[in-house]
């Protein structure tokens, strides 16, 4: 498992003369080639060598063939019935085991429920480890991580909930029980499809007696669980990810003959852990469509269904990708739907779609084929754009007649620099490049006394701006008027002659005279009140003027500043 450079480095430190023993639960190649390397005339001593079994004979192991759909509710039927002892449960992936025991724990179902995997921090698993070795009851969901190397003490059941990859890994979860002449008892469920796995471990001495579910105590636990499910996204989330991973996992297995993905029905096994809706499997989708496009190029004989439905997957891959580019942009299908809709209008109808012939399916499908053939590599993109001429990281603007507006000091604008840059020779030219330097430099003036006389242009606008607000607000009377020439709004008054009613020529020859007289009067009036207020202010003056007499003459140059400011 990788330990192989860190071994041989330990034994290059061994001294000579030694006595070395090396044990291994399994005999496999790479323990075979590490005792040739290290041990001297070797003598191997086998515990099962001579016996009946591999396995010890206080260990009774059994299996049973179940559907998929079944295995959830046969584990916690299992859990139920033996709430006073200690038990292994082994998963093939960690998010399944993350699932079962999130589920597990809601559900209840009587004895304390630990989980041990692979993507936990090591404290984290120290401390499950620690607690599940002092407790008498318990149940453990585990990966392949606590097959090896573990020690648990006085567990009394392992359960194979997924089937082992090999023999190996069977013999190694086998082992958390029944340990140092203990007894113990394992379980190996395994699927229609799986059934050789019997065979190959009875095929390495280890004795398997077939067992079948007792309907009497199976419970069902799969309503408790959709409801939970919908009470909680995060475990529906968690489901889906556990399901994925499980097809994916059998997936990935060497061994064809046992596991085979196609065989599983994913269906029923979403339905089994609570989930309304199977997720979708992508990666087996298109494994798919590969695998029936390569049998129509071969010119196999495929069915007409077969390739109406390679035909679905292939836009079925092509929407969900468009739907996810529409997401990130921002767009919606709601967008596109009416809200004004009637509740009882039908906007969906089953119509009769003709499908095309098989002849037409087959050009259609390999004309598909061989668009997709062609592969667009990264060299051929390269060449795609130096033949536009496409610089990087260069950014040009433009101005409104659609001119390029030359900005920072990456451009070179005199001819002088331009010819230095294109020139092809080695090295740097100080003298040329002082030149160079010097030319440019009178373009950055120019460009930095431009950019001074825009902002002087800016300011004294926003000077003048400034102005005319000021003089508009002063010019603002109390009728809010621009200025004091324009008359305020009368139109709100009611009409005169409605009100007195209507005057006769005479009347109003003899109002206009009367106003005449009246404004004269107030003219006299005004007269007469400016002459008296001069005589009053000359005689104020002729007094002040006499009393200067009695004043010293600096109180009399300040008594003339003081007139002088008046009257100015």
């Amino acid at each position: 498992m990788g330990f192989a450079p860190t071994m041989n480095a330990i034994i290059a430190n061994l001294p000579p003369k030694r006595q070395t023993l090396l044990f291994s639960a399994t005999q496999t190649k790479s323990v075979k080639d590490l005792a040739r390397l290290s041990l001297k005339d070797p003598s191997y001593v086998s515990v099962h060598e001579n016996s009946r079994y591999t396995t010890p004979e206080g260990l009774e192991q059994s299996y049973m063939i179940c559907e998929l759909k079944d295995k959830i509710s046969i584990i916690w039927s299992f859990i139920r019935n033996h709430l006073k002892k200690k038990i292994i449960i082994f998963f093939s992936s960690c998010k399944q085991v993350k699932f079962v025991y999130e589920i597990f724990c809601k559900l209840q179902p009587g004895l304390s429920i630990l989980a041990l995997y692979g993507t936990l921090h090591q404290q984290r698993r120290i401390a499950i480890y620690e607690a599940f070795c002092q407790k008498s009851s318990a149940v453990l969901f585990a990966t392949d991580l606590a097959a090896r190397g573990l020690d648990f003490p006085a567990v009394h059941w392992v359960v194979h909930a997924d089937c082992p990859e090999d023999t190996d890994t069977y013999i190694h979860r086998t082992g958390r029980t029944a340990r140092y002449h203990r007894g113990g008892e394992s379980v190996l469920l395994l699927l229609s499809s799986e059934e050789a796995m019997a065979e190959k471990l009875k095929e390495r001495k280890i004795p398997l007696n077939k067992i079948e579910v007792n309907p009497s105590k199976l419970q069902n636990p799969v309503k408790k669980m959709e409801a939970l499910l919908v009470k909680f996204v995060a475990m529906k989330e968690s489901a889906q990810r556990a399901f994925v991973s499980y097809v994916k996992s059998v997936f990935l297995m060497k061994d064809k003959s046992i596991f085979d993905v196609h065989a599983l029905d994913t269906d029923s096994f979403a339905k089994s852990l609570g989930l309304a809706v199977t997720p979708r499997i992508r990666f087996l989708q298109k494994l798919n469509a590969k695998k029936a496009t390569k049998n129509i190029i071969a010119g196999e004989k495929v069915d007409l269904k077969t390739k109406v439905k390679i035909i679905d997957d292939e836009l079925d891959i092509e929407r969900k990708s468009s739907e996810g580019s529409n997401k990130a942009l921002g767009h919606t299908e709601s967008d596109d739907e009416s809200d004004d809709d009637d509740i009882l209008t039908i906007k969906r109808k089953d119509h009769d779609i003709e499908l095309p012939s098989d002849n037409e399916l087959e050009t259609q499908i390999t004309n598909t084929v061989n668009s997709k053939k062609k592969v667009v590599t990264k060299v051929a993109l390269a060449k795609k754009i130096l033949r536009k001429n496409i610089a990087p990281n260069k950014k040009i603007i433009f101005d409104d007649t659609g001119e390029a507006i030359v900005k920072g000091s990456k451009e070179k604008r005199s001819e002088l620099a331009q010819a230095y840059e294109n020139e092809n020779e080695g090295g740097i030219n100080i003298e040329q490049a002082k030149m160079v330097l010097r030319e440019e430099d009178k373009f950055d003036k120019q460009l930095f006394k431009e950019k001074i006389k825009l902002k002087h242009k800016e300011q004294k606008q926003k000077l003048k701006e400034k102005k005319r607000k000021e003089k508009e607000e002063e010019a603002m009377d109390e009728f809010g008027t621009d200025s004091e020439d324009d008359e305020p709004d009368l139109s709100w008054l009611p009409d005169p002659d409605q009100v007195y009613g209507k005057k006769t020529d005479s009347e109003l020859e003899e109002l206009q005279t009367g106003t005449t007289q009246g404004r004269r009067h107030e003219q006299k009036i005004k007269r007469k009140k400016s002459v008296q207020d001069t005589d009053s202010n000359t005689k104020k003056k002729q007094k002040l003027i006499s009393n200067t007499d009695l004043l010293s003459l600096n109180e009399a140059e300040e008594l003339a500043m003081m007139l002088l400011q008046k009257n100015s």
